[in-house]
């Protein structure tokens, strides 16, 4: 008696608990297989799996040059350098992370010249069409001198945040832009990108908003929610967060919980942990001896929890954490004992807040330099883009940027200060 084909819902089922690597291979089983894969619904319903499964998510890692490197969450962290796209450009100098989300991440150039949607898994990726914008155009002198905290008659500070509309199936972009001249603040542009209409528009913030969603925090927006996260710090206000929703792509306010105002300065080290959104509060202390002037003497993490901050737990002895300048969170342990801290933008730790105690993880891959680095996380997705092949073929639209050789001698000689 033949056995019965199973039925095509069953099949779909089994084959969206499977890793991403092995599914392309299972392409090309037949021509059936392979249409299931590529559907959008199949698609959506392996991340749909993925999201929610206690597996977790690998690491992406940048440091201010031409390298993204990857990791998966293990007893050591084992980094491989990533082909990405930006790579086939002879003028390109450092990559950005701008945001990850549903396996695709945004990367660009240092100087916002060429930006890109790009899948690590599936190794694919589309190019971002220029986005024209009401002040001058930035060159890569007044990025490096921004960087270098060199005054200019024009300076630029730009902060992104990417996420995906689920209500309309569009993953977007959201690009803040503050301008300055001789130091004096001008106005605010707020652009969006849907990818869905592979277009940008402008997004009304009800006139020249001082947003200073970027200035001392260093990271761009945080996704949580479908909504991007920003810190507004200002030595006038009292810092809180604005938020950007994407399904209403409007803007609203919400407070940060409340800090302790003994201390000369603070930062926020924002993510997504275990389905809530947290953050640590960074105190710092004016030390003249330490590297960047302050030193890190508190840190506190809180998570939302029904609509109001709740304070887990606080570190204050930092020679036994190993950290001098602040912590960002970034992931739990499987049995939610621990959470996964990077430190000083140079190195990972397991804290076990009940115990008080820290086992750092040794990590191998990483560029020879001493340079700080940029950590996000990302899960592995079926999520397609456009392009395959990273040297561009046929009419696909990348941005196009010129420099000459002193751009380059000039940037490669500044280097970086950088600022939490």
């Amino acid at each position: 008696m033949a056995e019965k084909a199973l039925l095509p819902e069953l099949i779909a089922e089994i084959l969206s608990r499977l890793p991403v690597k092995p599914l392309t291979r299972f392409k090309s089983v037949s021509k059936s297989w392979n249409s299931l894969i590529n559907s959008p619904n199949f698609i959506k319903l392996h991340l749909s799996k993925t999201l929610i499964s206690e597996n977790y998510p690998n690491l992406l890692f940048s440091s201010f040059s031409t390298s993204i490197s990857t990791a998966p969450i293990s007893a050591i962290f084992r980094f491989t350098e990533l082909h990405h796209p930006l790579l086939h450009f002879p003028d390109f100098l450092s990559v950005n992370i701008l945001g990850s989300c549903n396996g695709v991440v945004c990367i660009s150039s240092i100087d916002g010249a060429y930006v890109c949607l790009y899948n690590p898994t599936m190794g694919t990726h589309q190019f971002l069409p220029v986005q024209p914008s009401r002040f001058p155009v930035p060159n890569l002198e007044t990025i490096v001198g921004f960087l270098n905290d060199h005054p200019k008659p024009e300076e630029h500070l730009f902060v992104y945040g990417f996420g995906y509309d689920s209500v309309n199936d569009d993953y977007k972009l959201l690009r803040i832009l503050e301008f300055f001249r001789n130091s004096v603040f001008v106005g605010t542009e707020v652009c969006l990108f849907s990818l869905k209409n592979n277009s940008w528009k402008f997004v009304d913030v009800g006139g020249n908003v001082y947003l200073n969603c970027g200035g001392v925090q260093e990271r761009n927006g945080t996704l949580f929610n479908e909504c991007l996260y920003f810190v507004v710090q200002d030595g006038e206000i009292r810092p809180f967060l604005r938020c950007f929703n994407l399904r209403t792509e409007t803007f609203s306010v919400m407070e940060l919980p409340q800090f302790d105002e003994k201390f000369d300065e603070f930062c926020v080290g924002m993510g997504e942990v275990g389905g809530c959104l947290s953050l640590f509060l960074n105190y710092q202390n004016v030390d003249r001896g330490a590297f960047y002037g302050y030193r890190l003497m508190r840190a506190d993490f809180w998570i939302m929890k029904e609509e109001a901050w709740v304070k887990l737990f606080s570190i204050s002895d930092m020679s036994r954490i190993g950290a001098t300048l602040g912590i960002i969170p970034l992931v739990y342990s499987k049995d939610s004992q621990k959470i996964l801290l990077e430190l000083d933008g140079s190195g990972f730790g397991w804290y076990d807040w009940k115990k008080r105690s820290i086992v750092r993880v040794l990590i191998h891959g990483l560029p020879p330099d001493d340079s700080h680095f940029v950590t996000w996380t990302y899960v592995e997705s079926l999520v397609s883009l456009g392009n395959r092949d990273y040297i561009s073929k046929g009419k696909t639209t990348i941005p196009k940027k010129k420099k000459t050789k002193n751009d380059v001698d000039r940037f490669l000689s500044s280097g970086f200060k950088l600022k939490l």
